[in-house]
């Protein structure tokens, strides 16, 4: 998941006046896309009981290269520009009095040779039941060009796509202004709207893993040009960022993204711009994850071959929680200047050769924001996983407590429900959970009384 984006992070130049905002082209829209086929990677979330539709538009446009070789700190459009086609997928409300006025657009993840929407996998729920819209968008020719791409997968519905000019840009260098487009597409008045009637009031870019890298490249050398982004959820990857650009960022790492993905040496203080929340015991990919993407494959490819791993697979600290949270902080802070609770990071005993996390005798990591599913833990939970396949480094372990060692801790599920109520309490007023999941919690928690059995 993590690719060399050193041409991205080169030197900066910008030939114009510090602040000057580059004019995003607005591309044509076509859609919504009927036909021939289904919507790859469509939602695997039944969309009509939340009021929600989901529809796909392409966007064709000429998109701009950046000069990444002169001076530092800033991108300057090349005046060439290149013609692309791609697609975007819609998820909103069909009832305009349901729509919040906050659009999440996901930079759709590629690290497995396809379109992902990891965001939407670990939000979808709170942002339906908020009235959120959401837009993905197929920006990188791994989505697109890859055997496992849109174009081989159904070539009358997608051959037609193409970001790469014909074989002519291999390495994504047209994809911050495809972006930029894509969020064009959204705000500007024109005959085909992906958002219908909708108006958006707030725009917030989401990317995750590979994405957050290139949304982190976006921030720090594309948004001063453009400034039509008012927020950036950055999660689980990315440099650090520069503290003079318009928006707002939230940054949300697991474990894992501490231990393997560089956020070690990304961290840098919270800030009146930025906000970063660590969250002990996850991994990168999770169990959420998991079972969103299996599904997907399931369906879309009628297969999924299980991951063998060293260890059982995937922490079970149900991360989404906290990025609700987050989401919903992230639109308060730019409406209202309310700015979110700090993050707590985990102690990090060792940074070099490899990162070492300090760990109680349970192997749970100390400090971090801990969810009650941490604080008052039912088992071992870690960003940690090893395996032959590759992949097994980003899902993390989880191993159930003994009944003995369970019992030490809480001699009833009695106990242990007071303590995860109180912790569930103490995170809700410290900002890192919604009052509209601890109800779910505390069924869940209640649940686990076979434990005990």
């Amino acid at each position: 998941m993590k690719k060399d984006f050193t041409f991205l992070f080169a030197v900066l130049f910008l030939n114009a006046a510090m602040g000057q905002t580059s004019k995003v082209p607005v591309p044509t829209v076509i859609g919504p896309v009927t036909e021939p086929g289904t919507i790859f990677s469509a939602s695997t979330v039944e969309l009509s009981s939340y009021g929600y539709l989901e529809e796909e538009f392409f966007l064709i446009g000429n998109a701009r290269r950046f000069d990444f070789d002169a001076n530092p700190g800033f991108a300057v459009p090349v005046d060439s520009l290149y013609p692309y086609k791609t697609r975007i997928i819609v998820r909103r409300p069909v009832a305009s009095e349901k729509f919040n006025g906050t659009v999440v657009v996901e930079w759709l993840n590629v690290s497995n040779m396809l379109d992902l929407d990891p965001g939407w996998y670990q939000s979808s729920e709170h942002l339906m039941r908020s009235g959120y819209a959401w837009v993905g968008v197929s920006v990188q020719r791994d989505g697109i060009h890859n055997q496992t791409g849109l174009r081989n997968w159904n070539p009358e519905r997608y051959g037609s796509l193409d970001v790469t000019v014909d074989s002519a840009l291999l390495q994504d260098q047209i994809g911050f202004d495809i972006f930029s487009q894509a969020i064009m597409a959204l705000k500007s008045a024109q005959k085909i709207r992906p958002l219908g009637t909708f108006k958006p009031e707030i725009i917030i870019a989401m990317g995750y893993s590979q994405s957050a890298l290139w949304l982190t490249g976006y921030h720090n050398y594309i948004q001063s040009l453009t400034k039509i982004i008012d927020g950036f959820m950055i999660i689980g990857a990315g440099e650090k960022l520069k503290t003079d650009i318009h928006g707002k960022v939230f940054k949300i790492n697991s474990e894992t993204d501490l231990i393997l993905l560089g956020q070690v040496d990304s961290r840098q203080p919270d800030n009146e711009k930025i906000v970063t929340w660590e969250f002990s015991g996850t991994s990168h990919a999770d169990k959420r994850f998991l079972d969103f993407y299996s599904a997907s494959l399931k369906r879309d490819f009628g297969n999924f071959s299980p991951i063998n791993c060293d260890l059982p697979l995937c922490s079970v600290i149900p991360i989404y929680y906290g990025y609700a949270a987050a989401l919903d902080h992230m639109n308060q802070w730019i409406r209202e200047e309310i700015a979110p609770p700090p993050g707590i990071q985990m102690p990090v005993l060792q940074a070099v050769p490899e990162v070492i996390i300090g760990r109680d005798t349970l192997g749970n990591a100390f400090g971090g924001i801990r969810l009650p599913q941490f604080d008052v833990p039912t088992g071992m939970n870690s960003g940690i996983n090893t395996g032959q396949n590759w992949f097994c480094q980003f899902y993390g372990t989880h191993k159930t407590f003994d009944q003995r060692t369970l019992k030490s801790l809480y001699a009833t599920h009695q106990e242990y429900m007071q303590k995860f109520t109180e912790s569930v309490q103490r995170n809700l007023k410290d900002g890192y959970i919604l009052e509209a999941d601890t109800i779910r919690m505390l069924n869940e928690a209640r649940e686990l009384s076979y434990l005990w059995e």
